[in-house]
């Protein structure tokens, strides 16, 4: 039977006493601790789906003749993704009597850091398992519930790496992650013949996705020290800000090799606009120092990604006036801040990551 033991006393002899504070002679004593039982749910108990929370339990007992304090910490791995292997997750404590079975749980993800390799991650879909727990410094590698798995759902995961001197480029005092939420769940219209659809929950609800972002600050991609335009700078910073053990990779689609992320995202106070890099998924937007305003600066951040989702510029349609072609000439834009899309760019646009 394996078991963690914590010594309170340490003695050369098979068996020793000392003296307790009123000079009686007492046993030596330890804590053994030994784990289980493992099971991963969501926050409602369920199974868990891609872009969740996850809950690990961990059935504990002490086998030992004495109470003690165990410090348990995961070792997660992935099956579906590379450089994801003994990922270190936070640590968490309990103190159990002696001969006591306890749970003890951790909350972790969509995202999370490996503190130890600088790492991030993100939970996407598909097979994981535990190569260990550590308990109070040894690893115990014998426990039920070793592989759990991630379904796939409609979320997108996507880490941004931006330059914080955008905000004061755009007059903005919150966080990244807020701006970029605002930017893809902001009420927008869907022109079609005449009709106009509203989707109040912005392009996230127009093509039944969920954005979440996982924002890293750094310095300003167009600055950074790799060879080639905005979008190799932005493909080597990703790789380095993410510890990826290269460059962020492609093609299009959710790749093996970028943590379980699914597509980049630079932010940068340069007046240039934005670019799609779509053979890499990755975009990099900035500004228009002509217009700074966060209606005018939002437009361009879901412009780009549009891109990503599969729809060209809709001028090519002889319109103007949408998102993809000019939104801010739309009517609608001007009197009331709302982007309107073209359907037929809808219609080129579609969820290309699992």
């Amino acid at each position: 039977m394996k078991t963690i033991t914590t010594l309170f006393i340490f003695c050369l002899f098979l068996s020793c006493s000392s003296k307790s504070d009123d000079g009686t002679q007492t046993e030596n004593t330890s804590a053994r601790f030994d784990l289980t039982a493992v099971k991963v749910t969501n926050a409602s108990g369920d199974a868990p789906v891609k872009g969740d929370e996850i809950t690990i339990t961990m059935t504990v007992k002490n086998t030992g003749s004495s109470s003690g304090t165990v410090a348990i910490s995961p070792k997660l791995s992935s099956s579906r993704f590379g450089d994801y292997h003994n990922v270190a997750l936070d640590a968490v404590e309990g103190t159990l009597q002696a001969g006591e079975t306890t749970q003890l749980t951790l909350t972790v993800g969509p995202f999370f850091k490996d503190a130890i390799k600088e790492k991030h991650y993100a939970l996407g879909s598909g097979e994981y398992f535990f190569e260990a727990f550590e308990l109070n410094g040894a690893d115990d590698k014998e426990f039920e519930g070793r592989i759990f798995q991630v379904a796939t759902s409609n979320r997108v995961l996507v880490p941004v790496i931006y330059d914080p001197t955008y905000f004061s480029k755009v007059n903005y005092n919150g966080s990244m992650k807020t701006y970029l939420e605002q930017a893809f769940t902001r009420k927008i219209e869907l022109y079609n013949e005449g009709n106009y659809t509203e989707f109040e929950g912005g392009l996230d609800e127009m093509m039944d996705i969920e954005h979440l972002f996982y924002t890293i600050p750094t310095g300003n991609v167009s600055a950074y020290d790799a060879e080639g335009g905005l979008c190799e700078k932005a493909i080597a910073l990703g790789g380095d800000a993410l510890g990826l053990t290269k460059d962020w990779e492609g093609p299009v689609g959710t790749q093996g090799n970028n943590h379980g992320f699914d597509y980049l995202m630079a932010i940068t106070p340069d007046s240039f606009g934005g670019v799609a890099c779509g053979w890499i998924d990755v975009q990099v937007t900035g500004v228009f120092d002509f217009d700074l305003s966060i209606d005018r600066s939002q437009i361009l951040i879901i412009h780009e990604t549009s891109h990503l989702l599969g729809s060209p510029h809709c001028d090519q349609y002889d319109v103007e006036g949408y998102v993809m072609c000019g939104g801010e000439k739309h009517r609608k834009y001007i009197d009331h801040g709302i982007f309107v899309y073209y359907q037929r760019s809808r219609d080129m646009m579609s969820n290309k990551f699992d």
